[in-house]
């Protein structure tokens, strides 16, 4: 497991370290994360950016107007979980509501906003 801080100084291989047992052998047996799943955390999914200057917002960015992203429709869209880059994902939707499907989880070198979640 790679090493990655996150808020309050801990890394995620600290955490393990605390909550894992060890064989006798050395190795860990498994990751308990127990009380640990139960803290909340922010899940944003991003469907695209825009780039204006201010005078565009002051003028423009009115009720009916529309701003430009820089996707398309059908192209995946990320998740991040506490800023940090997880997944890709796909619009969808379920229940009558907007929902992100993953369709694929990040490399912990992708993600570029650092809050040390580690991706899978």
């Amino acid at each position: 497991m790679s090493e990655q801080q996150i808020n309050g100084g801990a890394t995620v291989e600290t955490i393990a370290d605390a909550v894992s047992t060890d064989n006798g052998e050395g190795r860990r047996t498994g990751v308990d994360f127990g009380i640990l799943k139960q803290v909340p955390m922010t899940v944003t999914v991003e469907v695209g950016r825009a780039t204006m200057t201010l005078g565009e917002i002051l003028d423009g960015a009115v009720t009916g107007s529309m701003i430009r992203l820089d996707r398309h429709p059908g192209d995946a869209v990320e998740v991040y979980v506490n800023g940090a880059l997880y997944a890709r994902a796909e619009v969808v939707i379920a229940n009558e509501q907007i929902a992100a499907r993953i369709i694929e989880l990040a490399e912990s070198e992708d993600s570029s906003r650092g809050s040390g979640l580690l991706a899978r």
